[in-house]
């Protein structure tokens, strides 16, 4: 979906986990060719494939992930030290080692991912519907849980330049909260869908919350269900409860082990 503001953006239905490896491995190339001291060829990686040179702040960017790995991604293309344990730093260092012993040059292999690569681009249209599109394309991969879904629902909803700090502030710490499992997550969705009675398959969180809010304010509604997952991460551990009677209490509920 395209957003014709600034520089034309587009919000990624599917792939993104492809191009952030290719442009990680891009970012690899143009490295190793400054280390080398091929300024020529370092440049050409940087200015045309990896970065928009007179743009500024997001714009400077040719691809933003996922605002989970935005920091350590921006570091790799500005080339500042990162933390080694993000995936984003594991990648880079895994076509590093690859890389260090096989014989293809890097010029060879900026060829190969230029010129020799094929990539599908499936533009929509604006009567095009992007969440119907994205779980056709995921039908038949990789399974993604019903958080993932969500969040790509969500987030295809709210305008690119409020993305960063609408995650920050609402699902970011819902995810932390719950020990960063999409599935756990999952299963506080779910019990939100259920907080007023009725039952939900852990299967149909995604369509029945879909179905719930679509006709609501989306950012009302991911506020919503973020102040109720601060209670779900509590009634789980109730050690996160500061109160001590409360968390007693939630302690004995525990006990029971019951679940539905």
């Amino acid at each position: 979906r395209s957003v014709p503001e600034g520089v034309t953006k587009y919000l990624l239905i599917d792939g993104q986990q492809r191009l952030a490896t290719i442009f990680i491995l891009l970012a690899l190339l143009r490295d190793l060719a400054k280390n080398d001291g091929n300024e020529e060829l370092a440049n050409e990686i940087n200015q045309t494939m990896l970065v928009n040179q007179f743009k500024k702040e997001d714009d400077h960017f040719k691809l933003l992930p996922t605002q989970v790995d935005r920091d350590s991604f921006k570091k790799l293309i500005h080339q500042e030290p990162s933390n080694n344990q993000s995936r984003m730093s594991e990648c880079y260092l895994f076509f590093d080692r690859k890389l260090r012993r096989e014989s293809i040059t890097i010029q060879n292999l900026k060829e190969v991912i230029t010129n020799r690569l094929s990539v599908v681009s499936i533009v929509l249209d604006g009567d095009d519907n992007p969440h119907l599109v994205f779980e056709s394309l995921n039908a038949k991969g990789r399974s993604l849980t019903q958080a993932d879904l969500i969040r790509n629902y969500f987030f295809m909803k709210i305008h690119p330049n409020e993305q960063e700090k609408i995650h920050n502030q609402y699902w970011k710490p819902m995810q932390d909260g719950l020990e960063d499992s999409l599935e756990n997550l999952t299963e506080c969705i779910r019990h939100y869908l259920t907080r007023n009675g009725g039952t939900v398959k852990k299967s149909e969180v995604y369509f029945t919350l879909k179905e719930q809010i679509e006709q609501k304010d989306v950012i009302e509604a991911l506020k919503e269900i973020s102040a109720f997952a601060t209670y779900y991460q509590k009634l789980i551990e109730p050690e996160k409860e500061t109160n001590i009677d409360i968390r007693n209490a939630l302690k004995r509920i525990n006990r029971l082990e019951y679940t539905n």
